[in-house]
């Protein structure tokens, strides 16, 4: 790979982490939103296995259109991709935790942990212990954590999954055949 397609490869793969990060912070206030109204809940979900998909389509793109890459070169755009995208959420996140949330994450998981499914779900993990004062230690944790840290945590724990989501993109990405080549014609 030559230095001219590596940056058009990089130019893209930011394009496209845009695109990502944008479904991603869908995907995240859909979450958000689900934390109290659970059927919005699975919309995060699918939106989140929206973006993978989405992701391996614009690769493939680029791999049809601009430059046939070979798998390891796909990868790597998928995870330049994941990790734009990454940037854009941690943006997101840390304008969503220092001036929206004002602990409201903290009170809905505080409520969830108070749920008697939840409780007993937590005392069969933690057999012999007292599940109340760990699910208030918790809470306590998650409430003393400043909204850069929370950031950071979220944003370390996005690099790393784009990593590994690298590699189902670039096999959807693979499914398409390359950039057709030009057919001399019959007089040549």
């Amino acid at each position: 790979m030559d230095a001219t397609t590596y940056k058009q490869l990089r130019a893209f793969a930011a394009q496209y982490g845009a695109a990502v990060g944008l479904i991603w912070i869908a995907s995240f206030a859909f979450y958000v939103i689900g934390l109290t109204r659970p059927l919005v809940g699975n919309l995060a979900l699918l939106t989140g296995l929206l973006s993978i998909v989405a992701a391996g389509l614009l690769l493939r793109r680029f791999r049809q259109e601009v430059c046939p890459l070979r798998f390891w070169q796909t990868w790597w755009m998928g995870a330049l991709t994941f990790m734009y995208a990454s940037v854009l959420m941690a943006v997101a996140q840390f304008v969503y935790f220092r001036y929206i949330d004002h602990g409201q994450m903290a009170d809905a998981y505080a409520a969830i942990l108070q749920q008697p499914e939840a409780i007993a779900m937590m005392q069969g993990m933690m057999p012999g212990e007292d599940v109340g004062q760990a699910a208030t230690e918790v809470i306590g944790l998650l409430r003393t954590i400043s909204p850069i840290r929370l950031t950071f945590e979220f944003l370390i724990y996005d690099l790393a999954l784009g990593l590994v989501l690298a590699f189902p993109t670039a096999w959807i990405a693979w499914g398409g055949s390359n950039r057709p080549t030009q057919r001399q014609s019959p007089t040549e």
